[in-house]
């Protein structure tokens, strides 16, 4: 059963939309634009070095090789016995920020639902194409379908992404699933707020400069800078937008989005069709919630919390 929300709860995510509304929106499709949000993100990577680790889960950093690829991790590791791995991919927009930025949270989920969490620092965007981002991804899926066992203690997989990491972990999937080595070990998708068609959604194409978080009216001229030269109906591979692919034998998939968030849409029209197609798959559309809802502590984001955690501890085999 989904969470449920009280009034109380709604009032309270509403007085944070109120605080976001005086805020600027993030806006990707300038180089400066760019430069100051990654140093803004770089603050918010130095806060919990000076406030110290608030968790038991202990981090290593790794740089790995796989399919040829060399590829960085940090790997958060519970203090006790590990019921599972998490592979996450990383929020940004594809172009900013790194996988430390998730440490915090990586680390308190390792230590809350006793799992492993292996975090991907892919390459970046504009710099490299978008493709390049989901090798990154599949190389380091398969060093962790190859070395859970051996290194974590068990071979249960969740794959997990937000934003961007969305896209990229749910390309990533159909990777795997079209590869020559099956992935039964992967054993749920777990999917925040992701965009999955880089020609736009309706909603994408339609949002304005009110929205909250995302600068609307900017989020699609990035997507076009993100694929250059390409048309509209290049757009919609499904080898860059995973909602025009091939869904079928495809993992048990939890996404979850805000309602005031300009990416619904691409969230609700990928469940269906991940439904469809494998028919396993549910959707949490969260109230008064905008874009990156989850890291705003809320008394909703909370509750959406503990219903994530549940799913993940379900999907590797219970408690």
């Amino acid at each position: 059963m989904h969470p449920d929300f009280t009034p109380e709860d709604l009032d309270d995510a509403r007085r944070w939309n109120k605080k976001l509304a005086m805020l600027p929106r993030l806006r990707m499709q300038t180089a400066l634009g760019r430069v100051a949000l990654n140093a803004l993100l770089r603050l918010a990577e130095i806060y919990p070095s000076i406030r110290g680790s608030q968790t038991s889960a202990t981090r290593t950093l790794r740089e790995i090789v796989a399919l040829d690829r060399p590829v960085k991790l940090r790997i958060f590791r519970p203090a006790g016995e590990c019921r599972g791995v998490i592979l996450d991919c990383h929020g940004g927009g594809w172009t900013i920020g790194n996988a430390r930025m998730a440490d915090d949270q990586n680390a308190e989920l390792a230590a809350r639902i006793g799992v492993a969490v292996v975090s991907v620092d892919y390459r970046l965007a504009l710099a490299h194409p978008i493709s390049a981002l989901v090798d990154d991804c599949e190389a380091a899926a398969v060093w962790t379908m190859e070395h859970a066992m051996r290194e974590f203690g068990s071979n249960r997989i969740v794959v997990k992404g937000s934003s961007a990491g969305a896209h990229l972990a749910a390309a990533t999937l159909l990777r795997l699933r079209d590869r020559a080595t099956p992935i039964p070990h992967v054993a749920g998708a777990m999917l925040f707020f992701g965009l999955y068609d880089f020609a736009g959604t309706a909603m994408v194409r339609a949002a304005g400069p009110e929205t909250l978080v995302l600068h609307g009216p900017t989020v699609r001229a990035t997507l076009c800078k993100l694929t250059p030269g390409m048309t509209e109906q290049e757009r919609r591979d499904p080898a860059i937008s995973p909602l025009y692919a091939d869904l079928s034998g495809l993992p048990r998939a939890l996404f979850v989005v805000g309602t005031k968030d300009m990416l619904l849409e691409d969230s609700e029209r990928m469940e269906a069709r991940w439904r469809a197609a494998s028919g396993n798959s549910e959707l949490l559309i969260v109230p008064e919630s905008p874009h990156a809802f989850n890291r705003m502590g809320t008394a909703v984001a909370k509750k959406v919390e503990r219903y994530v955690d549940a799913w993940i501890v379900e999907q590797l085999g219970g408690g």
